[in-house]
């Protein structure tokens, strides 16, 4: 008995039914922080989707992803003309996380 109920809470958990296929595209502004949060909603973005987020400026990546990226999971950034970047990493959640002083 209790193993059925170990092999039944394994196939019902949510980890198992996340998409995982979809890759959300978003396009960094300079009103960042509604704009790149409004864009990730209205694309139907969901935990552990791929996030692309385009134009990001030197100075944002790292802000971009402490809010949106999952750090227990690869993360990559590059140039792609002049100070712009690519960030591409596994989306925590669609809602930014806290920035505590």
């Amino acid at each position: 008995m209790k193993i059925l109920l170990l092999l039944s809470g394994l196939l019902f958990s949510g980890g198992l039914f996340a998409d995982m296929d979809k890759i959300c595209v978003v396009d960094y502004s300079s009103s960042y922080e509604n704009d790149l949060r409004s864009q990730i909603k209205k694309k139907g973005c969901e935990r552990n989707n791929i996030l692309r987020i385009r134009g990001a400026r030197l100075g944002s990546v790292t802000h971009s992803i402490a809010q949106y990226c999952r750090h227990d999971r690869e993360i990559n950034f590059h140039e792609v003309i002049g100070s712009y970047y690519q960030i591409t990493c596994v989306l925590y959640s669609n809602i930014p996380r806290e920035e505590i002083n």
